[in-house]
């Protein structure tokens, strides 16, 4: 079963998820859910080590930011 979440990202790294999935010809979910997996797996390893970019969320959350210009590169695809 599948469950929806909602996350802020650097741009950089969007910009590098989409890249990455045009590519590997995946989804963001699948490349998103690709890589949790990794990190989890490899939690136990890095114990004392903590990855995280700075930054902090301004301005406005929409649904339509998040998914219009994913869907434009979809439509492109085909």
């Amino acid at each position: 079963m599948k469950s929806h979440i909602s996350a802020t990202i650097d741009s950089e790294i969007l910009e590098d998820l989409n890249r990455c999935g045009v590519e590997e010809r995946r989804s963001r979910s699948q490349i998103i859910e690709m890589a949790l997996e990794q990190f989890l797996k490899g939690r136990n390893r890095r114990e004392d080590q903590i990855v995280t970019s700075g930054g902090c969320f301004v301005g406005q959350f929409s649904r339509e930011e998040t998914y219009a210009p994913w869907l434009d590169c979809e439509d492109s695809l085909r």
